[in-house]
């Protein structure tokens, strides 16, 4: 039986991130100790100044210090005006969302990512 799914909003609709080159822009860790994995939909614009894939990456941690990849992935860029949706799984306390914007110049996008948590059964 799977567990209990609780809802999550790493990144509140309509969020839009602007910067120079590669800028990233990271969400604060939240304690996920008490989950499994996570299902979550990601959209973002066509952006200004896009150049090429934007970079979104599930990030977790036992000290908030040292991030690594969620397994799970790939966590690919579904392009723009485009949701997909991705199941990281959460082996460690802490989680977080990285994007990275890939621009020409100054640009921007704007996005959202949000979903669920799946409780650990017990």
């Amino acid at each position: 039986m799977a567990g209990l799914f609780v809802p999550l909003v790493l990144i509140p609709r309509y969020t839009t991130y602007c910067g120079a080159n590669a800028t990233s822009f990271t969400t604060v860790g939240m304690d996920v100790s008490e989950y499994e994995k996570a299902v979550v939909s990601f959209w973002r614009t066509a952006g200004m100044n896009v150049a090429g894939l934007q970079t979104i990456t599930f990030e977790e941690s036992m000290d908030q210090l040292n991030w690594t990849t969620c397994a799970g992935g790939p966590f690919t860029d579904p392009g723009a005006v485009t949701e997909a949706q991705f199941q990281p799984e959460l082996t460690k306390r802490w989680f977080r969302v990285n994007v990275t914007l890939s621009v020409v110049g100054n640009g921007a996008i704007t996005c959202w990512c949000l979903g669920f948590l799946m409780q650990r059964e017990s």
